[in-house]
């Protein structure tokens, strides 16, 4: 589909041959000169890479919405529940958590302690807490840090699993979430 421009100003300019394009204009590895590009400000690079996740978000959900509004063959339906599973049931969406594992072993033997939010317990040794998914992997299949809280294990493994937590539960975590997340920012890698 062609890009859509938002606001009163057009955001993007027209698509333009690599090989027409300053040589200032960085480019994607690999990108060979006939290929056409959309050249996009550092500023706006910038913002999208800040904002990767709500972008990554819009685009599912627009996708999902497009894909169902596609006329389907008589018997074969593709809801957009149907059509968001198959967009984000990605290997990568399933890989080991050993990075950030490892980030968060190194806080805690440099001394940062974590609290696990749901049992208020103290995290301080590695490799004594799970790295729980606030929001589920059944719920919304994503491994990035934001995602991801050190928490008590037996807790995590015997009570929260893999459920939303309540909105009470959520609110009353709220000060600890935000100071994991502090935590995180002790670490350059991080």
């Amino acid at each position: 589909m062609p890009i859509q421009h938002a606001g009163p100003e057009n955001v993007f300019a027209l698509p333009t041959v690599f090989a027409q394009l300053p040589d200032s204009v960085l480019s994607l590895p690999g990108t060979r000169p006939q290929d056409t590009c959309l050249v996009i400000s550092a500023a706006l690079w910038e913002s999208f890479h800040r904002l990767s996740l709500y972008v990554e978000a819009l685009c599912l959900h627009e996708w999902s919405l497009f894909t169902e509004s596609v006329t389907q063959d008589p018997g074969v339906a593709a809801t957009r529940g149907a059509i968001y599973a198959l967009l984000t049931a990605r290997p990568d969406n399933r890989r080991p958590l050993s990075w950030e594992r490892n980030q968060i072993d190194l806080l805690l033997l440099e001394n940062v302690s974590f609290t696990c939010p749901w049992t208020q317990k103290q995290l301080t040794q590695p490799q004594h807490y799970d790295l729980d998914h606030l929001l589920p992997l059944a719920v919304y299949p994503i491994n990035e840090l934001w995602n991801l809280l050190p928490v008590d294990r037996a807790f995590n493994q015997q009570v929260k699993r893999d459920r939303l937590p309540s909105p009470q539960r959520l609110l009353a975590a709220q000060p600890l979430v935000q100071a994991a997340y502090t935590n995180y920012s002790h670490s350059a890698s991080l």
